[in-house]
């Protein structure tokens, strides 16, 4: 969640053509796909591991993501004062500066849950079925609350590294994989992809 093409297109300026909305695209969908995550935990995750796992930090959690929501809010409506007025600067200044913070309370909060809720916690827990369960609603959550599809899946799926983004898209349906992402929605994401990791 790094602030590098806010602080390059700063010195720069935002470039022109597809490249300019593939940035506001890129940054919607960092947000969009960030509190989904969180409203996804909040909904699904903790309840079900507030009597799984009572010692972990619940309330702390979800306090940092009540910290979160409005540092991605503001993050979304500087990126539209970056790619549309022509005095840019200080709406990408404040981006960097909203993303370093992002970064800061979202390093030290995923710490905290890969300590609580490791693959080896969770397996001690719960079956190999309620876990398939709980991923379901997870993605359910999360694609309830993040969006627009043509969007947040390829800014998903992308910016994985390979053998993350292969296990990731063995979830996926298969005409998603097969027809939608690369053909039917390419024209939708296409902006986005210099900032992805593809």
């Amino acid at each position: 969640m790094s602030g590098l093409y806010s602080r390059i297109f700063t010195a720069t300026g935002v470039p022109k053509g597809k490249m300019r909305p593939g940035f506001a695209d890129y940054v919607r969908s960092l947000t969009s796909v960030l509190l989904a995550h969180h409203l996804a935990e909040d909904e699904v995750v903790f309840p079900l591991f507030r009597e799984l796992t009572p010692g972990a930090p619940f309330e702390h959690l979800a306090e940092e993501h009540l910290q979160m929501i409005p540092l991605a809010n503001e993050i979304r409506r500087n990126v539209e004062s970056a790619v549309g007025d022509s005095d840019y600067r200080e709406s990408l200044e404040r981006i960097d500066t909203l993303l370093d913070g992002l970064a800061r309370i979202w390093r030290a909060h995923i710490a905290v849950e890969e300590d609580h809720f490791a693959s080896a916690k969770v397996d001690a827990v719960l079956s190999v079925e309620t876990q398939a369960r709980v991923l379901g609603q997870i993605g359910e959550a999360n694609q309830k609350h993040s969006g627009p599809d043509y969007l947040v899946v390829p800014f998903t799926l992308f910016n994985l590294p390979q053998e993350d983004r292969a296990s990731l898209a063995e979830l996926l349906p298969p005409v998603e994989k097969r027809d939608v992402i690369p053909a039917a929605w390419r024209e939708k994401w296409q902006p986005m992809s210099p900032f992805l990791l593809v």
